[in-house]
């Protein structure tokens, strides 16, 4: 049992609870983007695999931009109903995209909470590197 302790902000870094309280507290977001149907994976079996979540980290999957773009909004509106602020400055955007397109991430835009998401070219997660392009 530990002493009492004030949280203003997220839940307490490092805590054996913290990974559940956060899963927890996300899952309607979850319910609300399997709900739209929105994700690049879409399904497997019975779960939706268009948003991945744990800690304190959410993975969305598109296959479009504009299918991102709905998916920010989605979460820009579940952050509005339940005071949630997630942090563009710690967000990126990886595109993925075969070696023969054309297509420039330098055009490609999207925000969070009104704040740009940077575009990376890689991006390691969880001692993987992803690269942007594949064969």
């Amino acid at each position: 049992m530990s002493s009492h302790f004030v949280t203003l902000n997220g839940v307490k870094q490092s805590g054996v609870l913290s990974p559940v309280l956060f899963c927890i507290y996300y899952d309607g977001l979850l319910w609300k983007l399997a709900s739209a149907g929105y994700g690049c994976a879409g399904y497997v079996g019975r779960m939706f695999a268009g948003a991945l979540a744990y800690a304190d980290d959410v993975v969305l999957l598109a296959p479009s931009a504009s299918t991102m773009r709905r998916m920010l909004l989605l979460c820009d509106e579940y952050a509005n109903e339940y005071s949630v602020k997630f942090n563009a400055s710690k967000s990126k955007c990886l595109v993925i995209q075969p070696r023969s397109s054309h297509l420039l991430t330098t055009d490609i835009r999207f925000q969070i909470g009104g704040n740009s998401i940077e575009i990376v070219a890689q991006w390691p997660h969880l001692g993987h590197i992803t690269p942007h392009t594949v064969v």
